[in-house]
């Protein structure tokens, strides 16, 4: 993997956790960037994408979330090549780190034809994305 902003905690959450899935998990967008996703002020985080391992074949990879992309998509192609997929919500929109930047960006896959000029940008680095992810909890919303 090449250099980029923010890569050593990238790898130190991929060493530490390669990847894992959410229940109930909800990711809240850094203040400094006002585009809302979907009219919400959150988005419902699923899962971190993995890195290949000899012989798991069960868990879904950043290489075959990249490829799924590429695949479904040509207008990516040359958005994949400075940014690395990493995490998905349940509707199976991704979360991508830009390696010239560090800049954690989000694409919906219904809304964003372009992800060049339609992804939004919703944590200054890796770091403060994982810092953004709260567990969801049902409680606040009924008011107990």
């Amino acid at each position: 993997m090449d250099d980029f902003p923010g890569k050593e905690d990238f790898a130190q959450f991929y060493l530490a956790h390669n990847g894992g899935c959410f229940r109930r998990a909800r990711f809240y967008p850094e203040e400094c960037y006002t585009d809302s996703i979907n009219g919400n002020s959150y988005v419902e985080m699923d899962l971190f994408l993995t890195i290949p391992v000899d012989g798991d074949e069960e868990h879904l990879t950043i290489e075959t979330w990249k490829d799924i992309i590429d695949l479904s998509n040509r207008n990516y192609e040359d958005f994949i090549l400075f940014h690395i997929p990493f995490a998905i919500d349940g509707a199976q929109n991704t979360f991508w780190i830009d390696i010239q930047t560090g800049e954690i960006k989000y694409t919906d896959r219904d809304e964003c034809l372009n992800p060049d000029e339609d992804a939004i940008t919703v944590a200054s680095s890796f770091k403060n994305f994982c810092k953004r992810i709260k567990k969801f909890d049902i409680n606040s919303i009924i008011g107990k």
